[in-house]
């Protein structure tokens, strides 16, 4: 493995965060001739690669290595996010409830603020 710089290794660090909320116990793993890709280990013990997830091929630098499981990490979160059935997993009823609390919350506030307008200028 090269040398890192100080600058380096707060990067990695930096990095390994973000990819440890998505992918956790991920770490590096040199995968032969100087290439470098991001593995998990999964329950069964089986290595699953971060990098290859996303059609990322194996980078010669560690840096980029990280910079790339971090992008995956990104993007691997914002499916979850957005997926349409994810809500299908979750009570109706409780996310109606939850957006009838944001409206009245929101309306409540609006209301208040005239008022305190309306004294103002009396």
């Amino acid at each position: 493995m090269k040398q890192l710089s100080i600058q380096d290794k707060k990067q990695i660090e930096k990095f390994k965060r973000r990819v440890h909320k998505q992918f956790p116990g991920a770490f590096l793993m040199g995968v032969g001739s100087g290439y470098y890709t991001v593995v998990q280990e999964a329950d069964d013990l089986s290595i699953k690669d971060v990098l290859a997830e996303f059609m990322f091929n194996p980078v010669k630098d560690p840096v980029k290595a990280w910079e790339l499981a971090s992008t995956s990490s990104k993007t691997y979160q914002n499916i979850n996010r957005t997926h349409p059935l994810r809500i299908e997993g979750s009570n109706m009823a409780d996310k109606i409830a939850r957006v009838e609390a944001r409206r009245l919350k929101r309306e409540s506030g609006v209301e208040s603020r005239k008022i305190k307008d309306q004294d103002i200028y009396y």
